[in-house]
């Protein structure tokens, strides 16, 4: 898989220029050397043609819970192996890892409905299936968000998309994730934004705050971490939130966002101790008031 093949590439860049990370780099590599060798052919994607545009012009992304079909066993056997390799090269979890897998072992384990409960930020579910397996619900949303991640991109690859058509949310168009990290392109450094789930890119506005829509230039501000020029934090004052952004006409083209997002974790670091959050994805698309750029 290409997208597996580029991150692997990436990650040999990456030990020479952040040695600090190596750990999590080894992880991440054994991580990629696993998923290089599945399919996904656990998931087949349903988009209904009919709905996408009134969907989308309400600001709904084109997946929705009801577009994934799942084989439950495929999945499981999918989510044991995932399993193996965490326990292998991880440090903490083990032992919440180790009742999901017998749980699954065991058939008392069902994942395939929370595939999209994942995609749809339904953390009641995960809280209450992480009940009745005596798990931490974050452990089991780490390993149901690896999965949904390698199967998305994985459809990606093989040409799902969102539609055509204006968007101007602060979350992704094609599965509702929000940015893991902004990127400047060109001459003109203009936005995208990157779905931290799906790895889809979209127009953002640089003049805005993807969390609140702050368009308020004297509480939107940036900083830089020494001499670290292809990397900057976007913070608004407003709502005390903060975009890591990834200027590529610095840091290179075509980077893999999800590890340029790992590799930058001081700078997460900063934000925090300055009092920014960061925006969480149990945000739903629809509900309330929406993040964007309007």
């Amino acid at each position: 898989m290409e997208f597996i093949a580029q991150r692997r590439q990436r990650l040999t860049q990456l030990r020479r220029l952040r040695p600090q990370f190596s750990e999590i780099f080894d992880f991440y590599d054994s991580l990629y050397a696993f998923l290089a060798k599945q399919s996904g052919e656990f998931l087949r994607i349903d988009t209904p043609p009919g709905q996408v545009s009134v969907s989308q012009a309400q600001g709904f992304p084109l997946l929705q819970g009801e577009s994934f079909q799942v084989d439950g066993p495929a999945f499981g056997a999918f989510l044991r192996a995932l399993i193996a390799v965490l326990q292998r090269h991880g440090r903490q979890g083990k032992e919440d890892l180790g009742r999901i897998d017998a749980a699954l072992a065991e058939g008392r384990f069902d994942p395939a409905p929370l595939f999209g409960a994942y995609v749809g930020r339904e953390r009641e579910r995960f809280a209450k299936t992480a009940a009745e397996l005596a798990t931490e619900p974050a452990i089991l949303e780490y390993l149901l968000g690896l999965a949904c991640s390698f199967a998305l991109h994985a459809a990606r690859e093989e040409g799902l998309a969102p539609r055509d058509g204006e968007w101007r949310q602060g979350y992704c168009p094609l599965c509702g994730g929000v940015p893991v990290m902004g990127e400047l392109l060109g001459d003109e450094g203009r936005l995208m934004l990157h779905c931290g789930t799906c790895g889809q890119s979209w127009p953002g506005a640089r003049r805005s705050c993807t969390v609140c829509g702050n368009r308020d230039e004297q509480t939107l501000e940036y900083f830089t971490a020494g001499d670290d020029q292809g990397y900057r934090v976007n913070v608004c004052r407003k709502c005390d939130s903060y975009l890591k952004v990834v200027d590529s006409r610095e840091a290179g083209q075509n980077l893999p966002m999800d590890l340029e997002d790992i590799a930058t974790l001081h700078l997460d670091l900063l934000a925090q101790r300055e009092g920014f959050t960061r925006v969480k994805r149990d945000y739903a698309p629809g509900e309330g008031d929406k993040p964007g750029l309007n």
